[in-house]
This record gives structure tokens, C-alpha cells and sequence, in this order.
């Protein structure tokens, strides 16, 4: 039987922060009829996403286009470079739509999977998970590209410029984002499902999204709420309740708690398409059946105080 392998989480680069000659691998985040694809060897019973060595003479594009052919059968497909990692050794990670998949053309290849999300059983936890996440943070930032952000830098100072959405993020610059966590007063949460078009798309989630040019923590906070759900928030029911940094982001989790009408939200078009009143319990549960975008704070913002108004 074969056994997962322990690789530790990669380090992500910004693309062309690596010399394409330091590059050893390309992985591919595939998707295919709105499911994305992964791949099954013959000798293992995990699952992976397409990829591997740059062969002598390859660009890492060729090695991408040859791979991802080789390990799903692709045969029409549309290939975006979406940033580089290390783990022992470089790599680049691609994004791939594909429009026609062929027989498998490698024995090596027992099966393909077409999957809403990434299997249990990976061969490569670590990596192939923080893959897929950042690929699908990179197709949420496509969406809405005529949004401008304000830029910050390390120190969450705001840098004077103005950048359009979708626009790649020099390293260092950062710009920001809210989470905004609505409970009734009958201790429900708001959660809404994210539209097909989306990063994450059909899994649920808080309100939230990107400030932009202008506003701040508060204005973001409020302006998302109102645009995604219709209910107006009065600014003096919210207040933070977690702040963390990312990869290119700022997050501000904010908490609103208000007498809503239940049945006054109003969704977007190509922003959400469904949504419930849940309780914590609900929630805890829906995200252990992988269907909440993954908050990496879920557990404590709803199990370990900060709902109960304790502030990290």
C-alpha cells in the first residue's frame, strides 16, 4: 500500500521571483466542466493534481502542457501561470481550463477524478492542499476586475497607490480584505453560498470581500454586507474580533450582532446564490463535511471565545 507523502507546506514566490533555470517542477490545478481534476498512479490508491519534472530543454510552460496531456488526457485546454514554490527544490504552479479531455495516453495512470473539491486521501497533504488554495484565491481576484484596491505595505501603511483587481501584487504590497459575520439576535449566523463563477465556488461562507480604493475596515465591512445581502447594519452593533496578515492581504474579522428581518436578504448576481440562518453547531458541522470555505479561524472564532467577544 502506498503511503502519503510527508512533504511540508511550500513557500510561495510571486512569478518571475524565481529564475525559470532554478525551476525543477510544475503542478497543475486543473478544472474541467467546473470540477476540478485529479489523477490516480497505477501503483497508488491517492489522489494528486497533474504535474511534475521539467525535462532537459523544456520551458516550465512545455513541461505543464506535456503534463498535464500525459496524467488527465487533455487535449484542449488554456494554461496560467499562477506563482512559484520550494519545497526541497523550486516549482511553478499553473492553472489549467480544459475544454476536452482524451483517452489517458500514460500507463502509469490508472484514473482520473472529476471532484468539487480537493479528495481525503492526497499522496501530498501539505502541498497539494495550500495548491489548491492558492489557486482558488487567485480565480476569486478575477472576478470583479474593475475594482481598484488600495495598496498597504508590510506595516499595513497605506503606500499612496491605487491598483486595478486582478492586477498581479508586487511582493511586499498588500492590500485589504473583511470577513463580517452577521448573528441575529437569536444567536443564528448569516452564511451565503459563493456563485459558480467564483473562487470556492458553491461552498459557504461569511459576508466579506476586498475594500476598495478608499475605504476602510469599517466602510468595507459595511458596504459588503449591504451589496452581497441587502440588510443594512448599524456600524455601533460591530466590532473586530480578529486581524491577521497573508500572503498579499490584510484580514479584518468583524462580528455585527442586530435584530435582522430573516427573510429581508437580497442577494447579488455573480456574488452569492443561496442562503441560511445557522446556528454555531450547523456550521462546525457543514465545515467538517468540507462545505465552508476554510476559514482558518472557524473553530475559535465559533468554539474558543472571540464570538463571546474576546479580541486576538
Amino acid at each position: 500500500m502506498y503511503k502519503k507523502h510527508p512533504l511540508k507546506t511550500p513557500e510561495r514566490y510571486a512569478l518571475g521571483e524565481i529564475a525559470d533555470e532554478q525551476l525543477t517542477f510544475v503542478v497543475i490545478a486543473a478544472r474541467y466542466r467546473d470540477h476540478w481534476v485529479f489523477c490516480r498512479h497505477r501503483d497508488r490508491d491517492t489522489w494528486e493534481l497533474p504535474g511534475g519534472h521539467i525535462e532537459p530543454g523544456e520551458t516550465p510552460l512545455q513541461a505543464a502542457e506535456r503534463e498535464l496531456w500525459e496524467e488527465t488526457g487533455a487535449v484542449k485546454f488554456d494554461l496560467t501561470p499562477i506563482c512559484a514554490y520550494s519545497i526541497t527544490r523550486y516549482g511553478l504552479v499553473y492553472f489549467a481550463e480544459i475544454s476536452e479531455l482524451g483517452p489517458l495516453p500514460q500507463r502509469e495512470i490508472a484514473e482520473v477524478c472529476l471532484v468539487d473539491g480537493p479528495p481525503k486521501n492526497l499522496t501530498y497533504p501539505a502541498p497539494h492542499s495550500k495548491f489548491y488554495d492558492w489557486v482558488q484565491g487567485w480565480r476569486n481576484v478575477q472576478t470583479s476586475s474593475d475594482e481598484l484596491w488600495d495598496i498597504y505595505d508590510k506595516d499595513r501603511t497605506f503606500t499612496g497607490r491605487i491598483q486595478k483587481r486582478g492586477e498581479p501584487l508586487q511582493t511586499g504590497d498588500y492590500h485589504l480584505t473583511v470577513h463580517v459575520w452577521l448573528q441575529h439576535t437569536d444567536g443564528r449566523f448569516l452564511i451565503t453560498k459563493r456563485a459558480p463563477n467564483k473562487g470556492y465556488a458553491g461552498l459557504w461562507e461569511c459576508t466579506g470581500g476586498s475594500a476598495l480604493s478608499g475605504d476602510d475596515s469599517l466602510a468595507a465591512a459595511l458596504r459588503e454586507v449591504r451589496e452581497e445581502t441587502g440588510l443594512e447594519i448599524a456600524p455601533e452593533n460591530g466590532k473586530i474580533i480578529l486581524s491577521y496578515q497573508g500572503w498579499d492581504w490584510f484580514t479584518d474579522v468583524w462580528l455585527f450582532r442586530q435584530n435582522f428581518a430573516l427573510d429581508a436578504v437580497v442577494l447579488q448576481p455573480g456574488e452569492t446564490c443561496d442562503f441560511r440562518w445557522c446556528t454555531a453547531d450547523e456550521i462546525l458541522e457543514m465545515n467538517e463535511r468540507d462545505e465552508m470555505v476554510p476559514f482558518r479561524y472557524l473553530n475559535e472564532f465559533l468554539r474558543g471565545g472571540l464570538c463571546d467577544g474576546e479580541r486576538a
